[in-house]
């Protein structure tokens, strides 16, 4: 727990916004209550920790609206954690009814993260506080603590263990706090917070400590203070010791002389058994605490010192009091015992694949039909004054005209007050819509709901009263967009007939927009795919291999793939290319001599060294009319190859057909499969024949983004020009993995590695924005993407990203193929055409990410 008091901290965090540190986590709040105040206590610990984060907070009482609407608010944020903290107080009296309605949320919130690709952090609900037999309450089976008790814990056996899950308790945080403390009455009745800051900074420590723990940024080694320990104060730090050293928490000690080491260590032996590591001289307290990390192999950041000086505090540090008897409950607080609880294992746990969305308990009409919503939308004459405190309390479904109590009196059109109420009760006057009508044209721009009526499709049905009420006329919504109307704004885009460049009978503007024309389509050099071929070695089981390349089979398992292709010895990457090249050529009814230019691919080492493999690829097709040329762009030259095709094509007039071919074959000495990436790499080919002209699977743009800053990222050290092989070196030299690779490239900076790979993503998605801008395209026109064989999670990754569904993604045939270098995108889209499941006038996006590091978008159309 912070040593800050509420308002230290929420000054404390509004400093770290203003730093706008890249945020490495999304989060989105979802509560039955407003929870915004629960931000700064969570947003502070984790940027303290490395973990900044960017928050989301949901509309109250919208859990599993929000959970089961994937066009929603919450799902549009992308969360990379999802909390969820309802309250019993929300779900009605008390009854049996609890534990069922309790249970729909949590297997409401745990299906929307799984179909998110988010981790689930669920706050069990506290007691509540009321009690209707008052203190008769605790001997009744059936009140109000039993019921809520009985719900909590089948909550608890439902979600605990599971992957991807973690559970937080609201009791525990009002038990910190005492219940006197925690409750804001006043608050509640106000703006539906029912909490105080202090219990909301014990509910975000608590939530902190839980992520930091999930994302690698909790404590790993305790560093003691020896300097203000010493004494028989220390005694008291035995038992906590010994209870880290049991948990695996690395212990060091650091001291000014040898002296005060030794004394210690006779109050506390504990030290003298457990201690891996010391740093005793005078230096200042942070030189000793890194000296001391570094020993003991971890990041400065994860190591906490523990000391009773407040002066000291470098980094990361636990303030133990004078009283030595508070000192293991101290440390309790701060997290210094934090661990993971144990997963479920054994045969009655089913956990789906990771890119499986788990199927949601009710769908979203259902749930909405259950509700039994009755809206009444009418005139509001006589009831002007209460629709103006209706408008001027509604803040995020709002078209932010700033309409006062005078000009809702002065409206010089229709006013229409809406009612809304539901099976939980009837919340009254909850809205208003201001229309004018003239000249073929319904006006709105006063379009107000209160929150508690969001998420029950109480939008739709005042729309169809004003689509009923225009008469045939066009409906045109003015709006200026505000800080936080983002619910209505999204709402009213996403109407049919509000796009830009849509024709419709919808319209959503500003008060100075007109309709946007779509963007004309650049003209390009006019080519297109005739036929791919492709060779592909026998698919070899990934279960039955992966033992014989790693012993990290959970990682393995966790990435979804199912079968890859390994080349038989003696097949090298040119045989396969040539294999892919002759079956391109022959679907496409193609002689090897018209070919004018052959373009090879490839992301590994072919067979030989001071060799080129693109004119021994064309020399074995027979193709010796055709300029040779390779690209070796590591697994984004597939796809990167499109823009060079072009290029040719544009300066030399008289090429008409190109073979495009990306082929893999790993070099195993060097690179292990199943260990060296976040992917399965495969051994195979593809190849596509291109041709002038065609109309086919047309090119539309080629876009790329470089930056050399990480091209030291992937690289081998031994073996190139710098430092070649030498005969007898005792050690095989390969590519590190991984974790070793980003701890050397960041110097084991945690924080610059979710930088890192927050850039990753951001940059994915940004180049192909930048494509569908060059073709005068948006995201909304691709139908499907064809991104490398990624592994299932980074793939449902992507798909958030670039906000298209899973399935119109390559994740089956990536889990089918593994990584293939750069022939994936063309052995996908060969597939796709196989299967039927593309049509004539889809739009295709082949990106790539590779080592450089280079982030690449080809988009074609059918």
């Amino acid at each position: 727990m912070s040593t800050l008091t509420p308002h230290q901290q929420r000054s404390a965090w509004k400093q770290a916004v203003r730093e706008a540190a890249p945020a490495v986590l999304r989060i989105s709040l979802l509560a039955s209550y407003t929870a915004d105040q629960l931000v700064p206590y969570l947003g502070l610990p984790l940027h303290q920790a490395g973990l900044p984060a960017r928050f989301h907070v949901g509309p109250f009482d919208q859990i599993i609206r929000q959970c089961l609407d994937d066009q929603g608010e919450t799902a549009a944020a992308a969360p990379d954690v999802l909390v969820t903290a309802p309250r019993f107080e929300e779900l009605g009296p008390a009854g049996p009814r609890w534990t069922p309605d309790l249970a729909d949320i949590a297997d409401a919130a745990l299906a929307a993260a799984g179909r998110w690709q988010a981790t689930l952090v669920f706050v069990l609900p506290a007691l509540p506080d009321e009690r209707d037999l008052g203190v008769g309450d605790t001997a009744a089976v059936a009140g109000t603590a039993a019921l809520a008790t009985q719900a909590r814990e089948a909550v608890r056996a439902q979600l605990a263990g599971r992957p991807g899950v973690l559970l937080a308790d609201a009791e525990d945080a009002i038990r910190d706090v005492g219940a006197a403390r925690a409750h804001h009455p006043a608050m509640f009745a106000l703006a539906k917070v029912p909490y105080t800051e202090e219990l909301f900074a014990h509910l975000g420590g608590q939530l902190a400590r839980l992520l930091a723990g999930r994302y690698g940024a909790g404590v790993r080694a305790v560093v003691v203070d020896a300097d203000t320990l010493s004494g028989a104060p220390a005694a008291a730090l035995r038992g906590p010791l010994r209870a880290l050293a049991r948990s695996g928490t690395r212990i060091g000690v650091c001291a000014t002389d040898h002296a005060v080491w030794t004394g210690l260590a006779a109050h506390c032996p504990e030290l003298v058994t457990h201690a891996a590591a010391t740093a005793i001289h005078s230096g200042p307290a942070d030189v000793r605490l890194a000296e001391v990390a570094t020993s003991l192999g971890v990041p400065q950041g994860s190591a906490v010192l523990v000391t009773t000086d407040a002066d000291l505090m470098p980094g990361r540090a636990v303030l133990l009091g004078p009283q030595p008897e508070t000192w293991p409950a101290t440390l309790a607080a701060a997290g210094l015992y934090d661990r993971p609880a144990p997963l479920v294992t054994g045969p009655a746990v089913v956990v789906a694949a990771p890119v499986e969305a788990t199927p949601s308990p009710v769908s979203l009409d259902d749930f909405v039909a259950n509700l039994n919503v009755v809206v009444d939308v009418h005139p509001a004459a006589g009831r002007l004054d209460k629709v103006a405190e209706v408008v001027a309390r509604a803040k995020d479904f709002t078209l932010g005209n700033d309409q006062d109590a005078a000009a809702i009196a002065g409206y010089d059109g229709e006013v229409l007050a809406v009612s809304v109420r539901d099976r939980f009760g009837d919340y009254g006057l909850s809205g208003a819509v201001g229309l004018r009508r003239a000249d073929g044209v319904c006006t709105v721009d006063l379009f107000s709901l209160s929150c508690p009526v969001l998420g029950r499709q109480v939008e739709d049905a005042v729309l169809a009263e004003i689509t009923a009420r225009a008469d045939g006329a066009d409906v045109v919504f003015r709006y200026r967009e505000t800080a936080h109307n983002g619910a209505a704004l999204t709402f009213l885009r996403g109407l049919p007939g509000t796009a830009a460049g849509q024709a419709g009978t919808l319209h959503a503007l500003t008060w100075e927009q007109a309709a946007p024309a779509r963007a004309p389509q650049r003209a390009a050099v006019p080519f297109g795919i005739v036929a791919i071929g492709q060779a592909l070695p026998e698919p070899s089981q990934v279960a039955e291999l992966a033992p014989a390349y790693t012993d990290e089979l959970d990682r393995i398992r966790g990435w979804g793939y199912r079968t890859f292709h390994r080349a038989p010895d003696g097949v090298g990457l040119t045989d396969l290319a040539a294999d892919a090249g002759r079956q391109a050529l022959a679907e496409a009814g193609v002689a090897a001599e018209d070919v004018d230019l052959v373009v090879l691919a490839i992301a590994d080492l072919a067979e030989y060294l001071y060799w080129d493999p693109a004119a021994a690829t064309q020399a074995r097709l027979g193709a010796h009319r055709a300029e040779a040329v390779l690209v070796n762009q590591a697994c984004g030259g597939g796809v990167a190859a499109f823009d060079l095709v072009a290029g040719k094509f544009a300066l030399h007039p008289g090429y008409r057909t190109a073979l495009l071919i990306g082929a893999n074959r790993v070099a195993e000495p060097y690179w292990n499969r199943m260990a060296m990436n976040t992917s399965i790499y495969s051994d195979g080919a593809a190849a596509a024949v291109l041709r002038r002209d065609h109309g086919g699977y047309r090119w539309l743009t080629t876009e790329t983004i470089s930056d050399g800053t990480y091209a030291d990222f992937m690289r081998m050290d031994v073996g190139g020009a710098a430092n070649p092989f030498l005969a007898g070196q005792p050690d095989q030299p390969h590519v590190r993995n991984p974790q070793d690779r980003l701890d050397a490239f960041f110097n084991g900076d945690v924080r610059a590695m979710y930088r890192f790979v927050s850039m990753i993503r951001a940059r994915s998605r940004e180049v192909v924005d930048r494509a569908c801008a060059t073709a005068g395209l948006t995201r909304a026109d691709i139908a499907r993407v064809i991104h490398f064989n990624d592994n299932g999670r980074q793939l449902a990754d992507l798909a958030k990203d670039l906000d298209i569904a899973l399935q119109h993604t390559n994740v089956e045939a990536a889990l089918d193929h593994g990584h293939i270098g750069c022939a994936d995108q063309l052995v996908t889209l060969r597939r796709l055409q196989a299967a039927g499941e593309l049509n004539p006038g889809d739009v295709v996006a082949l990106t790539s990410t590779s080592s450089g590091m280079h982030w690449i978008c080809t988009l074609l159309q059918v």
